[in-house]
């Protein structure tokens, strides 16, 4: 009887109008997920940190760290060889250790200079001062200063850079300077005189560490930073440092804030998700539709 008022084809006929809409619906997730996933893996890999999409260092070398009182530490030699493509710029030439620059050359000479008139400003504290902290201080910044004057004559050995024999004519007026004072003016000389020579070669060294492309460089300057941030800590440590001598900081302009470089494969990777949700929302309305449609037709059609 059932096959005569057809009660199972009405029953299998639902059953066909309810899978195909779902199996459309679960097909479009799976290739969602599918093609997110390959786009972060395609988006994902790029991008290493890259000076105008040219320069690639393969592995970094070891971070170099600093402890008060303690003789400078010598930075991890570099030994990954960066990959340069194209012509270097002006001024440029290659190392093992990856592309030389002018600031590159420029830190390794203030370096070597500034180590050798603060070295004796250290040494001077140990008989022009009174004051037990002033010669604590200048005691650590002329064996940190020596430390670091073997260091950077090290790196410009390997990296090929000329260093001066001398501190320059200004440093060496300091020195004179310095020599002629003692008691509570030398402390005063020492203190404001390291501590607006430090903040100008610290300049120089965040800067090239911040873009230098050569990893003996960027390890080099990884140490220079660390030391002068030490030594301005211990020299303000004194406590007669008149930082309204200090030159004004510099700000950026409002138009060129500070902000990260642009990351392409972010951008790309959220289109994707864009594109990817779309449509999979397009394709739940459409199944919506369909199940719906089919419920319709049904509904007005005979029960046989």
């Amino acid at each position: 009887m059932s096959r005569v008022y057809g009660h199972r084809p009405a029953a299998r006929r639902r059953t066909r109008g309810h899978k195909w809409p779902w199996w459309l619906l679960f097909g479009a997730i799976a290739a969602t997920v599918l093609a997110v996933s390959v786009m972060r893996g395609v988006y994902g890999a790029g991008n290493a940190n890259t000076a105008g999409g040219t320069y690639t260092p393969v592995g970094a070398p070891a971070a170099t760290t600093t402890h008060d009182h303690d003789t400078v530490q010598v930075a991890a030699a570099a030994t990954a060889e960066p990959k340069w493509t194209g012509p270097l710029p002006s001024g440029w030439t290659m190392t093992s250790f990856g592309p030389l620059g002018p600031a590159d050359r420029e830190l390794l000479v203030r370096v070597r200079q500034a180590g050798l008139w603060e070295a004796p400003a250290g040494q001077l504290a140990q008989t022009h001062s009174n004051n037990a902290r002033v010669k604590e201080v200048g005691a650590q910044l002329a064996t940190d200063h020596h430390g670091l004057d073997v260091q950077v004559r090290q790196v410009a050995a390997q990296l090929g850079v000329t260093l001066p024999d001398k501190p320059t004519a200004e440093q060496q007026g300091w020195i004179t300077e310095l020599t002629g004072k003692t008691g509570a003016d030398f402390d005063t000389a020492f203190a404001n005189l390291l501590r607006a020579a430090h903040g100008k070669v610290f300049a120089v060294v965040g800067s090239v560490r911040s873009g230098t492309r050569n990893s003996l460089v960027r390890s080099f300057a990884q140490t220079g930073v660390n030391v002068v941030m030490k030594h301005m800590t211990l020299l303000e440590s004194i406590g007669n440092v008149n930082f309204a001598a200090l030159p004004t900081p510099v700000g950026l302009p409002s138009n060129t804030a500070a902000k990260p470089a642009s990351n392409t494969s972010s951008g790309s990777l959220n289109a994707v998700w864009f594109i990817a949700g779309l449509a999979l929302i397009g394709c739940i309305a459409v199944a919506t539709r369909v199940v719906r449609g089919s419920r319709a037709s049904r509904h007005r059609s005979p029960a046989f």
